[in-house]
């Protein structure tokens, strides 16, 4: 499968937009006729806490109350949902993003990271690029461990930080796994055209910390007896099993929405 590498640049604050290069910078009024916008967004769905500060959210009646809420995402491909060969979308020599002469089942687009995003701070826009119009049937990105030496993320793809019935917990992995996610809807695809187009991850919190559909918390322990409630694969308190739970629920619990 061919892939079409577009770099990106990221600002040095994690709540920010990222924006991408190389291809494209050019005005509306300059677009390319056989290109279109799409913005990629990512939020975390979380029932709000009452008298907690606008930084806080809970979940489980307020078992569980959530204050930080970071990742780090890679990779990014966007897989075209086209069978034939279609004459609106011929390639030519200039073509940056195909070598056969049309786009096809084929041919992705590649937008490569890292993005570091805090999910804490509503909804963030991480990706606004100029690509082929066209229908793409799903969206593939990657965790992967952040190497800014400087960040609370370094060395891990996910960190949760919060309180468990009032003691504090954090949860972090380093996990490196692929997810691919779609529209509910399997007939509704990612459509670019000359109308801008937006998407947004969503990351839902309530059903990945949700007794019946999640991972129950309420299993977590202090092993070490240190004040706070620690869930990762370096295992300090005993809690290995539910951090390769929260791991796989985060991955079952990830929408995307038409923005």
């Amino acid at each position: 499968m061919k892939k079409f590498n577009v770099s990106t640049q990221k600002s040095l604050t994690a709540v920010s937009l990222f924006s991408l290069l190389g291809l494209f910078s050019c005005s509306k009024d300059e677009m390319p006729e056989d290109k279109g916008m799409l913005s990629v967004s990512a939020k975390s769905t979380l029932v709000s806490s009452s008298g907690k500060s606008p930084s806080s959210k809970m979940v489980n009646n307020g078992d569980v109350v959530i204050t930080d809420f970071r990742m780090n995402l890679k990779e990014f491909e966007l897989e075209f949902d086209f069978e034939e060969p279609d004459d609106d979308h011929q390639g030519n020599d200039d073509n940056l993003w195909d070598d056969d002469g049309y786009y096809d089942f084929e041919d992705e687009i590649e937008l490569a990271g890292p993005f570091e995003l805090d999910l804490m701070a509503g909804q963030i826009s991480f990706i606004n690029v100029a690509i082929p119009m066209g229908n793409f049937e799903e969206l593939e990105f990657k965790f992967d461990e952040n190497t800014d030496a400087n960040s609370d993320l370094f060395g891990k793809s996910v960190l949760i930080k919060g309180t468990l019935q009032g003691i504090p917990f954090i949860f972090w992995h380093n996990f490196e796994d692929e997810v691919e996610v779609d529209f509910e809807d399997p007939t509704f695809d990612i459509a670019i055209s000359s109308i801008p187009e937006g998407i947004v991850i969503d990351f839902d919190l309530n059903l990945i910390f949700d007794v019946s559909e999640g991972v129950d918390l309420s299993q977590a322990s202090d092993g070490n007896e240190d004040g706070t409630i620690e869930i990762s694969p370096s295992d300090p308190d005993g809690n290995n099993d539910l951090a390769q739970d929260i791991r796989n629920a985060i991955k079952a619990h990830i929408d995307l929405l038409d923005d």
